[in-house]
């Protein structure tokens, strides 16, 4: 009778485990799938993510962040690196085809989740492939921050690049075309009537280009031609000059394609094209077919010296009349051309304050504005 009264208490011994372990099954399975739908609803990702977080590991380094929909959208990809896990919480997710190949792509060169946020708010998909088809740039978020950055010229800016040189110089030296020999990419000038038109060795006037209103200046005031609104702020220059004891007068001003032509090649016969390129702009290149720019003369009737009375007066009042000294010493790398003490553009009062001010060129006014 005792043996047989212990064998029923070991069935039921048993039987009461095997209850327990199918119990505690049961309320697993269920504290899991009840576990899950909780947090899907305090961390906004679907049940499908959550548990992919729970196998790998990984939800107790995302429960405390934001959602995240770079993440559990890449999660489930052959794009999804756990190392780059922290990114993902701070990259913003962006509706576009390529965007998570775009973002590991990134990712593996280098660039930070603050780096891509900010690539994908000021680039196009062309420029993003730009950044995956060089090295890594580090100076990109800093880069593209700068108002005068052109997306147009984001490889070339990278093909610049140099540590030893600031970001703004970078740019500004780019977008002049100084990463380019001169007379090399030239752009041809559409609005070629502008006032502010920008006339160097890289951009080009067209060859039958005539300003529409050019007005000869007054006899009194030296010779030549000048667009109307240059030629009145000119004569008002020269007119304060004078009542200063200053005598200024115009010596060469608006010439033609032809007139350029002529005078280029006739120094090139002189001095050979290397040298004669340091001081004559080539035709089609010079400021003087603007129609905006005047070699000034002395009271002697030769152009303008640095040591002269009449320099100084000018270097001290033109920007009040619009006027610039537009070839200055020590930016020859910029302008291309040799000092001309005696070389001033039209640009406009307001401008010319504002370049005087900079201290800067008129090619470097331009890059930047």
């Amino acid at each position: 009778m005792a043996r047989k009264k212990k064998r029923k208490l070991s069935i039921k011994k048993i039987s009461i485990v095997i209850f327990v372990i199918i119990t505690i099954s049961i309320i697993t399975v269920n504290f899991d799938s009840i576990r899950n739908v909780y947090l899907s609803k305090i961390s906004g990702y679907n049940k499908e993510s959550i548990s992919v977080f729970i196998e790998n590991d990984i939800y107790k380094d995302i429960k405390n962040h934001e959602y995240s929909k770079t993440l559990e959208t890449i999660i489930n990809t052959e794009y999804y690196n756990k190392n780059y896990l922290d990114e993902y919480l701070d990259i913003v997710f962006v509706e576009n085809e390529n965007f998570l190949q775009n973002t590991s792509l990134l990712l593996d060169k280098g660039y930070s989740s603050n780096d891509i946020n900010n690539i994908y708010d000021k680039l196009t998909e062309n420029s993003i492939n730009v950044l995956i088809n060089n090295d890594y740039f580090k100076d990109i978020t800093n880069i593209i921050s700068i108002n005068y950055f052109k997306e147009d010229k984001l490889e070339r800016y990278i093909n610049y690049y140099n540590e030893e040189d600031d970001l703004e110089t970078i740019l500004t030296y780019v977008n002049i075309g100084l990463d380019n020999g001169y007379y090399t990419n030239v752009i041809e000038i559409e609005d070629q009537n502008n006032l502010l038109v920008l006339v160097n060795k890289y951009n080009k006037l067209q060859n039958d280009f005539v300003p529409k209103d050019l007005e000869t200046i007054s006899s009194k005031y030296g010779n030549g031609s000048l667009r109307k609104e240059a030629r009145i702020a000119f004569e008002e220059m020269c007119a304060a000059a004078k009542d200063d004891g200053i005598t200024i007068y115009g010596g060469s001003g608006y010439r033609s394609y032809s007139h350029q032509l002529r005078l280029y090649n006739n120094y090139v016969a002189i001095d050979g094209k290397i040298e004669a390129d340091t001081y004559s702009a080539r035709a089609g290149h010079s400021e003087h077919q603007t129609g905006l720019a005047m070699d000034i003369l002395n009271g002697r009737w030769s152009f303008i010296d640095d040591n002269d009375k009449e320099y100084t007066w000018l270097v001290n009042n033109s920007y009040k009349y619009g006027f610039i000294l537009r070839y200055l010493e020590g930016k020859e790398e910029i302008t291309g051309y040799m000092y001309e003490p005696w070389h001033y553009r039209f640009v406009g009062v307001d401008v010319a304050k504002e370049i005087i001010q900079l201290g800067i060129t008129y090619d470097e006014y331009v890059a930047k504005k």
